[in-house]
């Protein structure tokens, strides 16, 4: 595999701790795979498509339009399911997505770069609205859609221009905007999302296979909905911007736009739609909790709904290590002030009645190390210049935090990464984290919390321990928000 390969190196100069973060994060990743999804999903047989046990009879052509993270593996692996029944397909993937220059029937458009909406992507959805104006009643569209969807498929209402749009969305998530906010602005201002592909695609059938990059799945978010509809209020992204005091800075036209009413319809709905979510982060997570209970660790998966900011997240991770390592060392009445711990925060970081109640019933006594997973997708608000993830950004913190409390008891060890392999506009999929990390750094005259405060954790793990401590994978060709791994175990006397 690929990602494998890619991280030998990495794996073969770390110490035991990150070989071990690492595999388990690389068996996240690959349970999420597009072709293995699609594969369990999706077949042929006798002349009709089978889509988690739905059927559609191909009498005519499939056309296929794509956006997002996974979408190229997605399609190639549905143009090799549909063979001769697909005609033709458009599918705006990363720039640097592309792992194949065979002979295909779909035009792929690369764009999108750093995660930012570009000329190409514009470019590549402007394809796909025509190839969608052409379609007749009896044809058959399927829409392939993964994270990342929103930057692929940014083609704005006119008058905006695409730099107007951006600048929009980039001020909102400097300011700390969650991605269902982002989305709310976003389906207001573009043709497309919002609904806007399937309302082009009507009357013609519309299958949409959803790899989901959003807490709870929701579908009219992932990719900023395109295939669903609009349900939101008109006034729901104004107050988005609001918020965010970038209301009064927006050009007239875009606020033109967002108050238009007549694209709004809270009783809509799209009968000619079918939307399947195929792939999500609590497959990831529960991928990675089968291998590190494999490698010997009691494990548990506590979240796949963490959000909010990094900042908070970190301290909440930090104090949780240190009640583990207390519970594993001395297991002497400490249960009670660990469920109490559990229950304040347990709300905060959504846990689920069934994690709560499985980790508060065990009995932490002789055991040899504890691993802790969470998914989901913390915000940063960007303060400072420096380059950075939010994955990194939450390795670094959590470091910081857990060494302000002296934990002498046991190691911990902690990894944030992106299941896309990228954490903002760097190289990196994530970084590790660990309770030696700061005293480490200062050794190496470097001050974590000077970096931290410039919001340059890509800058503060280049430098430590020479990049050891980022996990680069490139283009995973999948995308289910982040998963974070947690391990604690005592130490050796």
């Amino acid at each position: 595999m690929r990602l494998t390969v890619q991280f030998f190196n990495t794996i073969k100069m770390s110490n035991p701790t990150t070989e071990t973060l690492t595999s388990i994060f690389l068996k996240s990743v690959s349970s999420v795979n597009p072709k293995h999804l699609l594969r369990k999903s999706v077949e042929v047989q006798a002349n009709k498509l089978i889509v988690c046990k739905d059927i559609y009879n191909l009498t005519r052509p499939c056309y296929l339009v794509g956006m997002g993270k996974a979408a190229f593996d997605m399609a190639r692996e549905i143009e090799e399911i549909l063979g001769d029944n697909l005609r033709e397909g458009v599918v705006n993937v990363p720039f640097g997505a592309m792992k194949s220059d065979k002979s295909s029937r779909i035009r792929f458009v690369e764009g999108a770069h750093n995660n930012l909406p570009d000329e190409n992507a514009e470019r590549g959805a402007r394809l796909i609205k025509g190839l969608i104006e052409k379609l007749e009643v009896d044809d058959l569209l399927l829409v392939l859609i993964s994270g990342g969807g929103s930057a692929l498929l940014p083609l704005p209402k006119h008058p905006l221009t695409l730099m107007e749009k951006l600048n929009i969305t980039e001020s909102l998530a400097k300011r700390g905007a969650n991605i269902c906010e982002l989305n709310s602005v976003r389906k207001r201002l573009s043709v497309l999302k919002g609904g806007g592909l399937a309302k082009l695609a009507y009357p013609t059938p519309v299958v949409s296979l959803i790899i989901s990059d959003i807490i709870d799945d929701p579908i009219s978010s992932i990719a900023s909905g395109p295939t669903t509809p609009n349900l939101d209020e008109s006034h729901v992204a104004i107050e988005v911007l609001k918020k965010y005091s970038l209301y009064d800075e927006l050009p007239v036209h875009a606020v033109r736009i967002l108050q238009e009413t007549d694209t709004c319809n809270p009783t809509e709905t799209f009968p000619h739609v079918r939307n399947y979510i195929i792939g999500n982060n609590q497959i990831a997570a529960n991928a990675a909790l089968s291998h590190a209970t494999a490698l010997g660790y009691q494990s548990f998966v506590l979240s796949t709904r963490v959000q909010g900011e990094v900042g908070r997240i970190s301290e909440i991770y930090a104090e949780l290590a240190r009640q583990v390592a207390s519970l594993i060392i001395s297991n002497k009445g400490e249960c009670e002030n660990f469920k109490l711990f559990l229950e304040t925060f347990k709300s905060e970081l959504g846990i689920s009645e069934f994690a709560f109640n499985e980790i508060t019933n065990f009995n932490f006594k002789s055991c040899s190390g504890i691993c802790l997973i969470f998914g989901g997708e913390p915000t940063v608000t960007v303060k400072g210049k420096g380059k950075g993830g939010r994955n990194q950004q939450l390795a670094l913190s959590f470091s910081i935090e857990i060494n302000k409390l002296n934990v002498d008891s046991a190691n911990i060890s902690f990894l944030s990464c992106g299941t896309d392999g990228i954490d903002g506009p760097t190289d990196a999929a994530g970084a590790f984290g660990t309770s030696n990390l700061v005293s480490d750094a200062f050794v190496q005259n470097i001050n974590p919390t000077q970096f931290l405060a410039d919001n340059d954790s890509y800058g503060f793990y280049t430098r430590y321990r020479h990049g050891k401590y980022l996990v680069r994978t490139g283009h995973t060709g999948t995308n289910v928000m982040d998963i974070h791994i947690l391990i604690v175990s005592p130490k050796a006397e």
